[in-house]
Parts: structure tokens; sequence; C-alpha cells
């Protein structure tokens, strides 16, 4: 039914009114642009999003380092220095309490290993001290130690890896200038001397390895 103001209209008239009506432009809704433009925000911010991912190496915090090919005698190198490394650290916490950090050792007790003969011979000589321990009298550089038995030596626990890196820290440290020592030749020894559970007799090894050097 027809609203009341619309009583008595003629036809014509009313085919005149609607006829406005969609002819004419009614202003917005409150809020009927926030929508749209939200939107469009949104898709601005995921395009940029993206362009720079592509441009920021992927929002990475330190960009890659750059790869640099190392030689042969560079790997080399780069390898013995980290095993001096290693050695050193486990020197520094199991031998250098009796023979000092500077090698040197302590007068008339332990024997220093900086110049000692007995740490350049052959590397099976201080690979067994270590798996072993030590005990009796020797000489090292002229002077005697061992005369004590609180000097004795007693066995490092430590496995093959650290045996070789110490003993190879100590063959070239302070001064020292002798072969390295690997963990395969350290792993053949502990197998050979499995069977022996007394600390090694100074004078035995001394008269095995070091049958050529001066004991005065």
């Amino acid at each position: 039914m027809a609203p009341a103001k619309f009583d008595g209209m003629k036809d014509d008239d009313m085919v005149e009114i609607h006829s406005n009506l969609g002819r004419e432009k009614h202003p917005p809704t409150k809020g009927f642009l926030v929508a749209p433009l939200i939107f469009v925000f949104g898709c601005l911010i995921f395009v940029c999003s993206i362009q720079l991912a592509h441009s920021t190496n992927s929002f990475q915090v330190h960009p890659p380092q750059e790869i640099v090919e190392l030689t042969e005698e560079e790997k080399e190198a780069l390898r013995l220095e980290r095993k001096l490394d290693s050695g050193k650290k486990i020197f520094t916490s199991k031998c250098a309490s009796c023979h000092q950090p500077n090698g040197l050792g302590i007068a008339t007790q332990y024997p220093p290993l900086a110049g000692s003969e007995w740490v350049s011979a052959n590397p099976e000589l201080i690979t067994k001290i270590i798996l072993k321990g030590l005990k009796g009298e020797i000489t090292v550089k002229g002077e005697k130690y061992g005369t004590s038995p609180a000097a004795n030596m007693v066995a490092v626990p430590i496995n093959d890896r650290e045996i070789a890196n110490v003993s190879t820290y100590v063959r070239n440290a302070w001064g020292n200038s002798a072969s390295e020592v690997f963990e395969s030749d350290v792993a053949d020894i502990r197998t050979n001397t499995a069977g022996q559970n007394e600390q090694w007799i100074g004078e035995a090894l001394q008269s095995e390895y070091l049958s050529g050097a001066s004991t005065e």
C-alpha cells in the first residue's frame, strides 16, 4: 500500500518522482570508503614486504659471508693450528700445575718440558708416559728428577685424540720443534700396552729411547 503522502498523485507524477530518484546521487554512507582503503593499503604493504625480502637477504640479520676457497697448504695449516690450540687447553687443565704454563717445571720435583730431550724424542715416549704414567729416577737436561715417590707421574685419563693434541702441542711449544703426534699412532700404542697396569719405570724408558743422550 502506497504511503499517505503519495495519495491522490497521478501515475505520471509517480513515474517522474521515481525517475528523479534514479538520477540523484546520495552522499556515501559513513565508513563507506574505509574498507576499500584498508584493502588497498594491505595489498600495498604485502607487495612492499615481498620486494623488501628480496632486497634484504630474506630478512637475515647477518648477510652470508663470502665463501673463500683455501689451498691445500692453507687447510693443513688451519688443521694444525686448531690441533695446537686444543693441545694447549688440555695442557693448561691437566699438566700445567706440575710442569708450569711456561714448560719449565719445578726444580728437583717436576722436570721441564721446554727443551727436554724426553719431549723431542720418538713420539712413542711421551705417548707411553701420558698413557701409563712414570715413576723412578730420570735425567732431564742433565738434572735428576723422580728421586721422591711424591714426584711420580700418574696416567692422564684422556682419550687418544686428546693425547695426540697435547703431545703435539708440547713438542712444538716453548721453542720445541718436533713432529706431530697422530691419533692413530696413540691408538696403536694404547692397544699394544693394554696389558700393562703399572707405571713405566723411568730408567727403562730412558734406556730404550734416550740411550744416545747424555744422562749427566
